[in-house]
């Protein structure tokens, strides 16, 4: 178990040295012209049609700049999203499921009135776990958190 794991940080660390479709098979994006507060609320909207509530809300720039105060960085949020009844489930099949719980939602603000809102692939991540019933769980959220990007 503890390689399997070990083995699956290894890929994922690996697949962000790729190129930008490689890259786009662990997370989606859409870029809103809107200022961060406003994309948070629509991002909120969007999940909770969707069955998803944001439980953390990190804002890592800050926290950054907290231990760095001259690190320079634009707003960057980092969501915690659970949506508790496909987190049950995971759990039930994957006991270490935890360290990929709560799903990410990363908020970045590319100037005043633009930001970009990023999703992970949950499909992509659950896979290298080789377990055809986390895959089938995993294949809904990513179809809900493709449809939440949509529909922002």
């Amino acid at each position: 178990m503890k390689l399997r794991f070990f083995a699956l940080l290894s890929s994922v660390m690996g697949a962000f040295t790729g190129n930008a479709q490689e890259k786009d098979a662990f997370y989606f994006s859409k870029t809103l012209a809107l200022n961060m507060d406003d994309t948070y609320q629509k991002v909120v909207d969007a999940l909770k049609t969707e069955q998803f509530g944001v439980i953390t809300d990190i804002p890592m720039d800050q926290k950054i700049k907290d231990k760095v105060p001259d690190a320079k960085l634009k707003p960057y949020r980092i969501l915690g999203v659970c949506n508790p009844k496909f987190a049950y489930e995971t759990l039930k099949l994957e006991e270490n499921i935890g360290l990929f719980l709560p799903c990410k939602v990363v908020l970045k603000s590319i100037d005043a009135n633009t930001t970009e809102v990023v999703m992970i692939n949950p499909s992509t991540m659950m896979k290298m776990l080789g377990n055809d019933a986390l895959n089938q769980v995993a294949g809904e959220v990513t179809t809900r958190f493709r449809r939440a990007l949509e529909n922002l």
